[in-house]
């Protein structure tokens, strides 16, 4: 036999092992893709069925989520445990630097972020842009998942990119309720962030009242200005808020 005949049975072997392999991974991919994908719709049987065939139950789609993440996203808690039971992690973070728990936590499923934090889910956790899921519960107005986080060990003094803290967004949106919850487990209420707002000037600036009065009653400094030169009167004024504008300038000073 001819050198030329034996490297090209060679080169054909070669191919021929090159496509199986490269088949097998393209169905193995399709597989994944149908476990996120059942994970979205709560299709705890395929799930069961796809991770008994041997699909990865980490695996991830083209955004870095995981069937876990899809599941606790939906609120699907019986898949959830389904797929912590069978390995899943819940510490992975996808492209955006999003956990599963935060996740949760801006949904406000309690359910689920006690299954993770049973099974050890890092509470404070950042994403890509310095959010925890201290952050996102307090954003959406979730006491019952703050006060959760909180006794997990969640630190709710932590700031973002933009130096901004869980009490600075609640006090955005407005959320009085969590405000004062958020007070009485040690916010500090006159953290400034990188463009010198206060919670007071955020809250003020939105129209928030009550929060306004909450704040003031914790002693917030009616004196700080941002980094336009207003401080938070100044924005009530502008805004036509009389109410917070009397508020602010009535408020019996601190100790």
């Amino acid at each position: 036999m001819s050198h030329t005949i034996v490297w090209r049975s060679i080169f054909i072997a070669f191919l021929t092992i090159s496509l199986i392999l490269l088949a097998g991974w393209a169905h193995a991919g399709k597989l994944s893709d149908q476990l996120i994908q059942a994970a979205e719709f709560g299709e705890i049987d395929k799930i069961k069925s796809l991770l008994d065939q041997g699909v990865p139950v980490n695996a991830r789609d083209h955004d870095g989520w995981t069937a876990l993440m899809k599941a606790a996203y939906e609120g699907h808690q019986r898949l959830v445990a389904e797929l912590i039971a069978r390995g899943a992690d819940v510490d992975v973070q996808e492209n955006a630097g999003w956990t599963t728990l935060m996740m949760a936590a801006q949904f406000g499923y309690s359910d689920i972020m006690n299954q993770l934090l049973k099974r050890g889910a890092q509470v404070n956790t950042q994403n890509n842009t310095g959010a925890t899921a201290v952050m996102f519960a307090a954003l959406n107005g979730h006491q019952s998942a703050l006060q959760d986080l909180h006794a997990a060990g969640g630190d709710i003094n932590i700031v973002d990119h933009r130096g901004r803290s869980a009490l600075m967004f609640a006090a955005a949106t407005g959320y009085d309720v969590l405000v004062q919850k958020l007070i009485s487990l040690g916010a500090e209420v006159n953290t400034i962030d990188n463009d010198n707002n206060t919670a007071l000037i955020l809250a003020a600036k939105m129209g928030h009242e009550a929060v306004v009065s909450i704040l003031l009653a914790h002693c917030a400094d009616a004196q700080v200005a941002d980094s336009n030169g207003k401080t938070a009167s100044k924005w009530a004024v502008e805004k036509q808020y009389s109410k917070i504008f009397q508020l602010l300038v009535t408020a019996a000073p601190c100790d």
